[in-house]
């Protein structure tokens, strides 16, 4: 035995090992590829390489940020630190194969070598330690599996497989170190501290150095062979999440600063009516899109979705989980019959989903449930299959142009009302660059419309020269887009764009979260170009000069809209305008707020529910100790005042939107 530290590489294994290991690894390795290569095909490298080309520092951010670092994992601590340990031992063990391979079969037939000295000592030191984590990792996670048994988890044989077949090869790994160390006695084995643990405690067993051998020999085959089925399974088992979601955060990075943004699959003025549509929505695999099959592929089974989908929580059938995996098994199993009619979904699932976000905010692998739910509802619509409310409600927007049904009598009586406080109509200036947009629920809500007063007086107050066209709003088309109705959304969307052109506004104000997102992310691709602030936005920067201030003493509790928080990132704004008030905060709120259920199409949908999620959302609130509920939103003002009478707690909270708990800094 060499006095210079080094590592010895089949030393108890007779000689031709290496070669004969080589001919047995082939069908494991071929097995691999060729799964590999079914994988990677199906995601179109091409986009992910043009994805890479545009942003490089972007891709490789992404990957850093959601993969390696598992930014998002972390949010679970406990649960992240277990896949910290499990996917970095992994990740070092294999670097460590692989350097014994360079070392063994690339260096040493040169007469050189790499796992010598010092080098090979901190190597052999790293390995132990996370050889120890990986362990601590999966034995962790068995437990959970086995015994506190998380109700967002799923307890599918696979996964049970595979956790006891990684944990198998770790232990493994280990007891062939000490075996090595117990026979071989090289002086450097307390680099190894595992194995010489574990070799001093088979010098308490008595066993003659023959028995060893043989337990040595035999274990090394098998451990070999567990790791080459462990590695050929990768491409087939839900270990393909390894490479899959690291792809999936580089290409869909947006889904992270930004979650919630719908795909325009079709320019409507840009179509040849006389050719035929293209492809729209996902009624059979043949529908699914390289990026889209790359997101089910990524997909870890790991509930977090499932544990704040607001759909879920009141009693739905939808679970975004399943949405994805059940995509996931009818594409790995090429099942090409339509996904409706064979009754793998069903139009209460897919329309229970009121597209807030969260899932996707939740998704540790940037996956959007709600993406593919909106590719689901798009196929169904393109049929005219929809709830009946849905049915109504497009039938309102195609007949009166909002989702109400209701005539331009209320709009033109709320612009009259505007006026006599002094609020300027965009017919009567010659020019107007900042319009405020009052909205379908601005116009016809009774509550809403007091919430438009106030927003109009008090911007009126501090200054900001504004006015608005309200007689001449349209729905902007948000509830088609959402209810999966593209060509009704684009004509509506045509329509207001050629308003706004037609008046010269560059700039609109809003207080409703869904014209804010349609205005700001999804006209862009009808070449919009007009500049949109929302009213929290607004009223913060008059706050901060000084214009208004809060006028609220009793406790106060912000239900941050879905919209405005979790897709845009607002969440400081209101809290600023708010500054100085006795403000409490829920225990989901920013960005992991609850949906108050009125989203993706649901307030006007009819989609039976266990228990309503704005009455689930209040009680939360409640939980605060708050008097009034601040809301950003009319739709969620108007779910929130509904909840409030339907448990019966008129009199112990009031809802409030955010604008009516300011005054002019003048006013006492």
């Amino acid at each position: 035995m060499s006095v210079t530290p080094a590592r010895e590489n089949f030393v108890l294994m007779p000689e031709g090992t290496d070669i004969i290991m080589y001919i047995v690894l082939a069908p494991f390795a071929a097995v691999f590829l060729y799964g590999l290569y079914l994988r990677l095909g199906s995601y179109d490298l091409r986009l992910l390489w043009m994805v890479f080309k545009s942003s490089p520092g972007g891709f490789i951010r992404s990957i850093i940020e959601f993969a390696w670092a598992q930014r998002r994992i972390l949010r679970d601590a406990r649960a992240g630190i277990m896949h910290l340990l499990i996917s970095y031992g992994i990740l070092v063990l294999f670097i460590g194969t692989t350097l014994v391979f360079v070392d063994h079969d690339i260096l040493r037939p040169l007469k050189a070598r790499l796992l010598v000295g010092d080098f090979y000592l901190v190597f052999e030191i790293l390995l132990d330690a996370f050889g120890l984590l990986l362990i601590a990792g999966l034995a962790y996670a068995l437990l959970r599996r086995t015994v506190t048994r998380p109700s967002r988890l799923s307890y599918r044989r696979e996964y049970l497989a595979i956790l006891w077949l990684l944990l198998f090869i770790g232990v493994t790994g280990f007891v062939l170190e000490g075996i090595r160390i117990y026979l071989r006695s090289p002086p450097w084995s307390i680099y190894s501290p595992v194995g010489a643990l574990l070799a001093a405690a088979m010098g308490g067993l008595n066993v003659g150095g023959d028995v060893m051998m043989a337990t040595y020999r035999a274990l090394w085959w098998v451990h070999a062979v567990a790791s080459f089925a462990g590695v050929a399974a990768l491409p087939f088992t839900n270990l393909l999440h390894i490479l899959a979601a690291s792809l999936n955060v580089a290409a869909n990075k947006q889904h992270a600063r930004t979650p919630g943004l719908i795909e325009t699959p079709f320019i409507l003025s840009k179509l040849d009516l006389e050719a035929a549509l293209p492809p729209i929505g996902i009624s059979s695999i043949n529908d699914f899109k390289p990026r889209q099959i790359l997101q089910i592929d990524a997909c870890t089974d790991c509930g977090r979705c499932d544990e704040v989908c607001p759909a879920l929580i009141a009693g739905t059938p939808l679970s975004p989980r399943m949405i994805v995996q059940k995509l996931r098994r009818v594409w790995w199993e090429r099942r090409g019959d339509d996904l409706f009619d064979s009754g793998v979904f069903t139009l209460e699932e897919v329309y229970a989903c009121t597209t807030c976000g969260a899932c996707e905010y939740a998704c540790p692998a940037l996956i959007s449930p709600m993406e593919l739910i909106v590719e689901l509802r798009r196929a169904l619509a393109l049929r005219g299959i929809v709830t009946r409310k849905g049915v109504e409600t497009l039938s309102n927007l195609a007949r009166a142009r909002n989702p109400l049904g209701l005539g331009q009598g209320e709009r033109i009586k709320l612009l009259e009302e505007l006026a006599q406080i002094g609020v300027r109509k965009v017919e009567d200036e010659e020019s107007v660059e900042t319009i405020y947009w009052i909205g379908c629920m601005g116009a016809y809500d009774p509550r809403a419309r007091e919430v438009v007063k106030q927003i109009a007086s008090l911007l009126a107050s501090a200054g900001v020269k504004f006015a608005v066209m309200c007689s001449e709003e349209v729905c902007n088309g948000d509830p088609a887009r959402r209810l999966g109705e593209e060509g009704r959304y684009q004509e509506l969307a045509e329509e207001v764009i050629n308003l706004m052109k037609s008046k010269g506004v560059k700039e609109v104000i809003t207080h409703c979260p869904h014209c804010f997102d349609i205005f700001s992310r999804q006209y862009r691709d009808l070449g919009a170009e007009f500049k949109v602030v929302s009213h929290i936005q607004l009223l913060q920067r008059l706050v901060r000069e000084g214009k208004l201030k809060p006028a609220a003493a009793e406790p106060l509790t912000i239900h941050d809209s879905c919209i405005f928080s979790r897709m845009h990132g607002l969440v400081e704004e209101p809290r600023e305008v708010l500054s100085g008030s006795d403000v409490r905060e829920p225990r989901r709120g920013g960005r992991m707020t609850m949906c108050c259920g009125a989203g993706g199409g649901n307030y006007w949908l009819d989609i039976k529910r266990v228990k309503r999620e704005n009455l689930l959302r209040l009680e939360e609130l409640m939980e605060t100790g708050a008097t009034t509920v601040v809301t950003e939103c009319p739709f969620c003002l108007a779910m929130l005042e509904d909840a409030r009478r339907v448990l019966g707690v008129e009199d112990r909270i009031s809802v409030k939107d955010i604008s009516e708990l300011l005054r002019p800094a003048g006013k006492g």
